[in-house]
């Protein structure tokens, strides 16, 4: 998944918004997906290392 399909936020209390940008191909556009990690959660680390990317710009 390429950074503009996605977005991603930090919350004051550390959780990680993940927002999927929704794709409409027929007309038809449906909402964005929607995720929230939390620390100690088995992907958050890989979110947030994506996280620190985009605040960098790159």
């Amino acid at each position: 998944m390429n950074r503009s399909q996605y977005t991603i936020e930090r919350k004051p209390n550390g959780v990680l918004l993940v927002r999927v940008h929704s794709v409409d191909l027929e007309g038809k556009p449906l909402p964005d997906a929607v995720f929230t990690f939390r620390p100690n959660d088995p992907q958050y680390e890989s979110w947030q290392k994506r996280f620190q990317e985009q605040q960098a710009g790159k």
